[in-house]
């Protein structure tokens, strides 16, 4: 494989890959046994990775330079054309799943690539295509904005008026599609087959319960700035390197593949989109890794967490058959990037010198500490979808409730986005990713498993990680937790059990 800056983008032509996938949707309707109809499908999916590949490599452009005209019209005119090709593809998808040859795909492939397709055929039809390209034209104009370099406060108005209407574009697209609202959908959308609102709504319970009054204790005697300058940009990307190469062979091979084609994009400048992200490649099985670093030991950490996204891309990519195998539903993607961080924790001394005691336990109790938070934009989202006649400022006003449910501590805090209710226009995933952001919270519930467990045989759960990583997104969320001797987050007393380790080692 090429370097990354020396891999060439071609324009798609999208009226030759329509007219593609309509020939492909004719010749699986004539196919007339197993063999022909997998060829086929399989033949139209490597096809699709490529074309997938193109309009990602565009993406990664864009995000890194959003003032390149002709990536940000790439991106654009690819907007327009996504739903169009989305909707043949599980018009060839439907093809598959409505012949006699069903169950012979079963047994090659498994369950999960059946369950897909069935959930896609929900989420797509021809009177939602209007709909996804307004929701895809609002979440560039949201991506533009925050890459503007405004504040916060100076764009707050402009991000109010961006949700207010993708919260009525995604009811309309709903309703649409048969649902009776967005929230419905969105599980959908989220793959959530062996869990649902009842689940979730339990474990919000145990979080508030049993996390919320230990950050409100440990919140007390928190230092206002527990940062730890680290160097340069290049100082964190070579201390990085190290620290793969110490955890396994495996790690060590990656870091050097994603650095010797200069997979990652880490310097912060104008135009750049200031977050971190893991982009994937299907066609080459690689990864992306956009970063923000500004020498701060939590950017070397978050560099790692998706890193670690990438790992698990690339290990899966190299053991699963299909590319829907690759990647995992949030859940436990994000078990993935999240427990490559605590593996790093012998490690610590790379990147922070004498501080690495004080960094451990800082970063041990922001992951803590983001579990209320994230139940309370899960809450806010819950509610705002049930209640979309709500008005902008009775939409802050709900939140500032359920702020200081969840997060007592902040009714201390002047900030004017606190007071006004505005803070959680700061959350990127309640525009681009509705309904996901819990389930980084049920990811850490596996992460804190592994993490103890490395506590007592480092070398062992190395290769139980690698293990799990391996399979990728082959099964449901609760069978890959069972393939990892994970337990069920959503269980009576799991939040209790599974965080009492952390707590203790936090207030030791």
């Amino acid at each position: 494989m090429q370097k990354f800056t020396e891999l060439n983008y071609i324009c798609p032509d999208y009226e030759k890959e329509k007219a593609s996938l309509l020939k492909s949707k004719e010749d699986m309707a004539a196919a007339s046994s197993y063999e022909e109809i997998r060829d086929l499908w399989l033949s139209r999916k490597n096809t699709d990775q490529y074309l997938d590949m193109l309009t990602d490599l565009a993406y990664i452009r864009f995000l890194t330079d959003t003032s390149d005209s002709f990536y940000n019209n790439a991106v654009h005119i690819d907007s327009i054309e996504e739903p169009r090709i989305r909707l043949l593809r599980k018009e060839c998808d439907d093809m598959l799943l409505d012949s006699p040859y069903i169950e012979e795909i079963r047994a090659e492939f498994g369950d999960k690539i059946i369950q897909d397709m069935r959930i896609k055929r929900s989420l797509f039809g021809e009177k939602a295509v209007p709909l996804l390209l307004e929701e895809n034209r609002l979440s560039i104009k949201y991506n533009k904005l925050v890459s503007s370099g405004k504040s916060k406060e100076a764009m707050s108005d402009e991000l109010e008026d961006i949700f207010h209407n993708m919260i009525h574009v995604r009811t309309n697209l709903a309703h649409s599609l048969g649902f009776d609202n967005y929230i419905e959908m969105a599980y959908r959308i989220q793959g959530r087959i062996d869990y649902g609102k009842e689940e979730i709504s339990s474990f919000r319970r145990q979080i508030l319960d049993n996390i919320t009054p230990a950050c409100d204790e440990f919140e007390k005697g928190r230092p206002e700035d527990d940062s730890v300058p680290i160097g340069a940009v290049g100082d964190i990307v070579r201390s990085v390197k190290s620290i793969f190469h110490e955890i396994s062979q495996e790690t060590g091979d990656y870091i050097d593949f994603i650095y010797d084609h200069e997979l990652f994009d880490v310097e912060p400048r104008l135009n750049k989109r200031p977050f971190y992200c893991c982009c994937m490649l299907p066609h080459y099985k690689v990864p992306f890794i956009i970063s923000d670093l500004k020498g701060k030991g939590n950017d070397a950490l978050m560099f790692i967490h998706e890193l670690g996204h990438g790992f698990a891309f690339y290990t899966a990519a190299r053991s699963q058959k299909l590319f829907e195998y690759h990647r995992s539903t949030v859940s436990i993607n994000e078990v993935h990037s999240r427990t490559m961080e605590f593996l790093s924790y012998p490690y610590l001394e790379l990147i922070v010198g004498e501080h690495q005691n004080t960094f451990r336990q800082n970063h041990l109790y922001e992951a803590l500490r983001y579990l209320p938070y994230r139940c309370a934009i899960d809450e806010f989202e819950h509610q705002v979808y049930e209640n979309i006649a709500l008005t902008k400022s009775q939409r802050c006003q709900l939140w500032r409730e359920i702020e200081q449910k969840y997060m007592p501590w902040h009714a201390g805090n002047h900030h004017e986005s606190v007071k006004r209710g505005t803070s959680w226009l700061r959350q990127p995933h309640l525009f681009n990713a509705p309904f996901s952001y819990i389930d980084y919270n049920f990811a850490l519930m596996s992460v804190f498993e592994f993490y103890g467990r490395s506590e007592n045989n480092y070398r062992e759960t190395c290769k139980d990680y690698i293990a799990f990583c391996s399979k990728g997104g082959s099964t449901n969320y609760l069978n890959l937790l069972a393939a990892g001797k994970l337990s069920n987050p959503f269980s009576d007393g799991a939040v209790a059990n599974i965080c009492a380790p952390i707590l203790n080692e936090l207030f030791s």
